[in-house]
Formats: structure tokens, C-alpha cells, sequence
């Protein structure tokens, strides 16, 4: 079992200690994300995880206490998201330039093939065009340069509110890469944050995808992303397009890697890609744990936002229930 902490919620910057304490405690309980009254117990016993994946935007937290998770024999990868968006689009970050020097640290304590690198989502807007994007990539790529190998990006897609949300932050003119209506129109692209199934069926394989290139500017602006990527020493891929981005210079890959995982670890992952994601997903099968709404972070763009969520304390026993 791979277990994702999480696609939810920041849980490496806001609760780290929560997490630490579970592993020792040796499992933690999940709600329902559609009914608050079901749980799931979900194993932190690093016998039973093959791997355990950390999603943050803020790497500080896991620099100073990766030591303690590598101690409980925990096997790790970790995905960093830096864009370095203003921050009224960003407001609970700290600065970047303190990101990328913790992003930095980390790959000195853990190396750079458990690091990897998001810049998601690429999103267009008003005051955001395509010289932002490659001045950022290429400031961010070049601090970090050494720090990782592979670097992975996603074109913003239409969650319910995220238009008005965005707009509201001053940025208006947004280009999305999937607008609602056409991921409504069809019957797996229903725009709902995703979520694994009690029971989700394997697939082998991610659907083909779609021999079209992205709107514009995204189909200029992604071969000079992936050019700044290589020229850095890393490898770009896409997570979760359903456009053939290969003639742009990105390959579709695997956040959750189960190939990456093996050779990490040695460990044997289970086969196939998760249906509880979205239907161009490519990651292995796993179990996030987290609670929508619980992150203080407060990204404007981010499906998982349900307003810039509070710091939230288990009760006297509730102490297993995920934040």
C-alpha cells in the first residue's frame, strides 16, 4: 500500500507532528470525504507502506524533521510545488527564496531522486502571461539545479469556484487547460476533487491522450518550459493531460511512480494506475489521508480550498483522525 499524505490537504507544513505521531502510533483514521460518520483505518506501519508520498508547498517543515521519518523506517518520496505566484494567489507561503533554500536542505538530507519538483498549475492569466512563466521556471530551475531530478507540471483545469476565486485575487482573463463545461460534457470528467474509491478497479493503463494540442499560449509556452527543464539536468513530464504533449517536448508521467518507488526501495508496488484520480492519471494505486478544507495555505487555485481553511487540533481522543 502506498499512502499519500496528501492530494487533501498540506499536512508536511501543518501537521507534521500529527503525522510523526501517527507513524509511531502505527495507523490513522480517515473520513469519508462525503460522509463525515465513516472512517477508514489506514496502516502507518512502515511493513505494511510500501511508500509514504508527502505533498507540500512548503519544504521547511520536512527539512528540519525528515530525520525523524527516515528513523521510524519510513520509505519516503517527496513532491515540492514551487510556482512563485504573488501573493494574493499564494497568501499562507512563506517567501520563495526561503522555499528554495529549504527545498535545498532537504535534497542534502535526502537526496535528489526522492525530491521531485511540481510547477502546478501552469496557469494564464492577466498579469500572469507566458514571459512570467519562463522567468520564473527558469529562476526556479536554476536555484534548485542539483536539487532534483524531474520536474512536473499540470495546466490549471476548471474546478467549481476556482474562475470566480482567482478572479476575485485580480487576475482576470484566466486560460484554462480544461474548462468545466467540457470536462462536464463528459461521463469521467466529472469536476469533483478526486478521491479514491472504497474499492477503486485497477486499469494498466491511462487512456491515449488526445492528439490535439493545448489552447494557446500553453502550446508556445510549454517546448520553451521544457528547453529551461533540460538545460537544468532534469526531466520534465505532465501529470495528468489529456493532451499529447510529446510533440511539445513533455512526456505524460507518474506522480506517485511505482517504477520510481521500486527502485528507490526495492519495494513491489501494486500494478495498474488509480481510478479514484482523474482519468488521465498515470499514478500507481494509493490511500490519501487529509481532510479537504483543512489547509491554512489558502491557494486561490487549488481544488482542494474551501476557503483558506484554519489550523485544526485533534480532540482529546480523536488524536487517530486526521485533521
Amino acid at each position: 500500500m502506498i499512502v499519500s499524505a496528501s492530494r487533501r490537504c498540506d499536512i508536511p507544513a501543518h501537521y507534521l507532528e500529527w503525522l510523526l505521531a501517527r507513524i509511531r502510533a502505527g495507523y490513522c483514521l480517515v473520513r469519508n470525504p462525503f460522509d463525515a460518520r465513516r472512517t477508514r483505518r489506514v496502516s502507518l506501519r512502515p511493513d505494511d507502506v510500501e511508500c509514504l508520498v508527502l505533498w507540500t508547498r512548503n519544504p521547511a517543515p520536512l527539512a528540519a524533521g525528515m530525520e525523524a521519518l527516515d528513523a521510524a523506517g519510513m520509505a519516503s518520496i517527496v513532491q515540492v510545488t514551487i510556482t512563485g505566484y504573488p501573493r494574493a494567489l499564494e497568501p499562507g507561503l512563506p517567501p520563495i527564496e526561503e522555499r528554495l533554500d529549504s527545498f535545498r536542505a532537504l535534497a542534502d538530507r535526502i537526496g535528489p531522486r526522492r525530491l521531485l519538483w511540481r510547477y502546478d498549475p501552469v496557469m494564464v492569466t492577466e498579469g500572469l502571461d507566458s514571459a512570467f512563466h519562463i522567468d520564473q521556471f527558469s529562476r526556479i530551475a536554476a536555484s534548485i539545479e542539483g536539487a532534483t531530478e524531474r520536474v512536473i507540471l499540470s495546466l490549471i483545469d476548471e474546478y467549481a469556484f476556482t474562475r470566480k476565486r482567482i478572479e476575485d485575487a485580480g487576475f482576470g482573463g484566466i486560460v484554462f487547460g480544461s474548462e468545466r463545461r467540457a470536462r462536464d460534457a463528459g461521463s469521467t470528467g466529472a469536476m469533483r476533487p478526486p478521491v479514491e474509491t472504497v474499492a477503486p478497479p485497477v486499469e494498466t493503463v491511462a487512456p491515449p491522450a488526445e492528439a490535439v494540442a493545448p489552447p494557446e499560449p500553453y502550446a508556445s509556452l510549454l517546448p520553451r518550459l521544457a528547453d529551461i527543464a533540460r538545460d537544468h539536468g532534469m526531466t520534465i513530464q505532465a501529470c495528468a493531460e489529456p493532451f499529447d504533449l510529446g510533440p511539445l517536448g513533455i512526456e505524460p508521467g507518474a506522480c506517485i511512480d511505482s517504477a520510481l518507488i521500486g527502485e528507490l526501495f526495492g519495494r513491489q508496488v501494486e500494478p495498474g494506475r488509480d481510478r479514484g484520480q482523474r482519468p488521465y492519471c498515470r499514478c500507481a494505486p494509493s490511500v490519501d489521508i487529509g481532510v479537504y478544507g483543512s489547509c491554512p495555505s489558502g491557494c486561490v487555485y487549488c481544488y482542494a480550498n474551501r476557503g483558506r481553511g484554519r489550523l485544526l487540533h485533534p480532540r482529546p481522543g480523536d488524536e487517530s483522525l486526521v485533521p
